[in-house]
């Protein structure tokens, strides 16, 4: 049997071999990686608030009656009721795990030296102050106070801006927009449903009803945003905070 012959490769041939080598490594370091597809969390709130308003809530609940059509706004005494689709878990006299507010509930009340107001609360709340205001949380209901400069057309600014920026919402459905007398004071409200903001722990969002109050001030405004589960009957309690509001 004939061995095969050794291959004799010359160093010239070599050198092309290496050379070949080292100029492929150089091209695929240089060629640009595929693009990855990147994933974009989908945006449940306005990320800027109205010109009008120096700041404002990203987010925040309402309740609503029928649509008003046009730029005026009807007059309304009573505070409208929240509306949901389900009947009101009956009062306990400690709260219910959807956030009702018993009849019996003891209130205190938050000052905030500046901006420079205070408004009541529900005892055992969670409070939580803010440069501009105050967030006051229990289970699935909240109270929100934001105080921004005061626009020279309140009715413009919320009608024209603010409203706009709120049906960007995720979920946002307009109940209804009227004035409401508080204090003797005839003041903007606008009422809807949106999901509350997502649970820390569970990222659940309940389907909530919000009614957000436009409060003028001497040279500010308060805008108050209070939430409650859809069906959740917090009516007196939601009417004792937006009255309890005063300027300091």
């Amino acid at each position: 049997m004939s061995r095969p012959h050794p291959v004799n490769i010359r160093p010239a041939a070599l050198l092309v071999i290496a050379v070949l080598s080292l100029t492929a490594t150089a091209a695929a370091a240089q060629s640009p990686l595929p693009s990855l597809p990147v994933a974009t969390a989908p945006s449940a709130a306005p990320t800027t608030a109205p010109a009008c308003l120096a700041s404002s809530p990203s987010s925040s609940p309402a309740a609503s009656l029928a649509v008003t059509e046009g730029g005026a706004l009807p007059d309304a005494s009573p505070i409208p009721s929240p509306t949901g689709g389900t009947t009101p878990e009956p009062d306990t006299g400690a709260g219910s795990a959807h956030g009702d507010v018993p009849d019996n509930a003891v209130f205190l009340t938050y000052q905030h030296p500046e901006p420079g107001f205070s408004i009541q609360y529900v005892e055992g709340w969670q409070v939580s102050g803010t440069a501009d205001g105050v967030i006051v949380r229990d289970k699935d209901s909240s109270e929100t106070v934001v105080i921004v400069p005061l626009p020279s057309d309140i009715s413009a600014c919320v009608l024209d801006a603010e409203l706009p920026a709120l049906g960007a919402l995720d979920g946002f459905s307009l109940i209804g927009k009227d004035r409401v007398r508080i204090n003797a004071q005839r003041i903007i409200h606008l009422a809807y449903h949106a999901p509350a903001p997502a649970d820390p722990v569970t990222g659940k969002r309940v389907p909530s009803t919000v009614d957000r109050y436009y409060v003028p001030g001497p040279d500010r405004m308060a805008i108050v945003s209070l939430s409650t589960p859809d069906g959740v009957d917090n009516v007196d309690a939601f009417r004792q905070m937006i009255e309890s509001l005063t300027w300091s």
